[in-house]
């Protein structure tokens, strides 16, 4: 048996044995997607919580912005206890698809103006990536 020979044989032996799951597979895909983070990264640009201290009583809403060379997005983020609701809208208004990362990722298309509802979003982080025609750009990652 040569090098090959037994280089395939114990991949095949791998794979019956011991698979990869499909959850890595998946994610292993996404990082490849996201190789060239620093061109598609919208940074964010405005948070209404920046620079105030967290105070007790009836849950404000949070607005977020982000930006990028081309296209941005601006959120509202309300609610508290197990589950927030996300207004959002694309800028400049398009047609778009984003996704809302974190918990369970939940895919919404937006009107011609480039706006969109999700509702019952989980507290914790929380990253959007939104695809604008062939243009695909992901916010960093905040925590709600």
């Amino acid at each position: 048996m040569n090098d090959d020979e037994l280089e395939e044989s114990l991949r095949r032996a791998a794979e019956l044995l011991d698979p990869v799951p499909v959850s890595l597979v998946e994610v292993a895909v996404e990082a490849f997607r996201f190789r060239t983070v620093d061109a598609e990264l919208a940074e964010l640009t405005f948070d209404s919580l920046a620079g105030t201290a967290a105070v007790r009583g009836p849950a404000q809403a949070r607005v977020l912005g982000f930006g990028g060379p081309e296209t941005g997005l601006d959120l509202e983020i309300t609610g508290d206890g197990p589950s927030r609701r996300v207004v959002g809208q694309v800028t400049p208004a398009a047609h778009a698809v984003v996704e809302v990362r974190g918990g369970d990722p939940v895919s919404v298309s937006t009107d011609a103006f480039g706006r969109f509802t999700v509702d019952r979003v989980p507290p914790g982080p929380l990253s959007f990536r939104c695809r604008v025609g062939d243009a695909v750009f992901t916010t960093e990652w905040v925590t709600v």
